[in-house]
Order: C-alpha cells, then sequence, then structure tokens
C-alpha cells in the first residue's frame, strides 16, 4: 500500500525537477566575458584611451578657433586670450566683426610690459579701452604684405600708425609677426608688443 503511494510522489519530485532546469534563466547560465579574452596590453590600451576621453572630456580642452571674422578669431584663441578680453568689452567690437578689418593683436606676451591694460576693464575706463582696440584696428583688409608695402596705415581712432622695416617688420614700434591669420571678414596680424598705450595710462 505504501509503495504504490511512493511511486508517484517520486515520479512528481524528478518531474518538478526537470521543469527548474529547462526554466532557468538566462542570466543563470554561464556566459563568457569578452574582456577576460582581452591581452593585458589590449586591457591597458583600452584603459588608457578611455582615461584620455574622460579628461578630455572632464577639462573641457578640445577649442576649436572661429574663423568667421577677426573679432570672433580673437575671443576664440588662446594665443591672444588677453587682447580677446579687450576687444570684446570694447565698443568696437561690432565693427570688428562685421565691417571688414584688419586687426593688430599683441599676443598675451605682450601685455607682460603692461600690466596696466587690466585697468581698461575696470568701470569707468571705457574711453582708455575703445581708444586703445581702436588704435589696432585698421578699416580696410590687408595681408603681412600689403601691410609691410606702405610707411603708414589710418587706424580706426584716425591716427596713423607708422611702420618700419628696419630690422623687421614694425607698427609704431611694435613687431609685427610674419603671416596672418585670413577669416571670412578680415584679417589677423599678430603683434609681439602693445602698438599703443593711452595717455593716462601710460
Amino acid at each position: 500500500m505504501k509503495r504504490a503511494r511512493l511511486a508517484p510522489l517520486w515520479v512528481l519530485a524528478l518531474a518538478l525537477a526537470s521543469c527548474e532546469a529547462n526554466t532557468a534563466t538566462p542570466e543563470a547560465t554561464s556566459q563568457p566575458d569578452p574582456v577576460k579574452k582581452v591581452s593585458p596590453a589590449g586591457r591597458e590600451s583600452m584603459d588608457r584611451r578611455t582615461e584620455n576621453a574622460q579628461r578630455l572630456q572632464e577639462m573641457n580642452k578640445v577649442t576649436v578657433e572661429n574663423k568667421l571674422s577677426p573679432y570672433r578669431y580673437v575671443i576664440s584663441t588662446e594665443r591672444f586670450s588677453i587682447f580677446g578680453q579687450l576687444v570684446k568689452a570694447s565698443s568696437h567690437s561690432r565693427a570688428i566683426h562685421g565691417s571688414g578689418v584688419t586687426l593688430l593683436c599683441p599676443t598675451d606676451d605682450a601685455f607682460e610690459s603692461f600690466d596696466a591694460w587690466k585697468m581698461m576693464l575696470r568701470q569707468g575706463n571705457q574711453e582708455e579701452l575703445d581708444a586703445f582696440v581702436a588704435h589696432h584696428v585698421l578699416p580696410v583688409i590687408m595681408t603681412y604684405e600689403d601691410f609691410k608695402l606702405k610707411d603708414t596705415h589710418t587706424t580706426l581712432a584716425g591716427d596713423e600708425m607708422e611702420v618700419s622695416t628696419q630690422g623687421g617688420i614694425y607698427a609704431n614700434g611694435a613687431h609685427v609677426r610674419s603671416g596672418y591669420v585670413p577669416t571670412e571678414n578680415g584679417n589677423v596680424l599678430g603683434l609681439d608688443d602693445v602698438a599703443f598705450v593711452p595717455f593716462s595710462l601710460r
């Protein structure tokens, strides 16, 4: 009597075990890890690329120089970052962007001997700032070759800028770097010195 009752229970237990094995979830089955198949050198290269990508993203070092106009260029390049600040804060920014000019840009190193440039950014010194920027703008588009062919050029301020070709090219005593940067609406010439200092800041 007991054996007749035990037989169906044993069959039932076996059937349940079979069902559990067949209904195992995909997560329960072991899958090969592709990373484990990568060589140590390959894994190191992958880690290095990931770290570099994260570093660039975090530090935001990917910059693009905008060559739409001399104005856009000078405020987007690190080479002329100080002059870019001054141009952006001046009343001539719109003219430099849209009028077709040649912008004479002192490098950041050029301001090491002219620490008073910070004064021009303070409230109440707009006149000095505008005068400084205007004396670095020529209201015509010219290349480096065009610039050195004449003895003088008229600036946006209305003054005459003297050009010297002895021992290099100089604009009002400021050394002009060879070459130029063309933009869609004007050109940029680099300077190793400032070409003008407002009288009140001398």
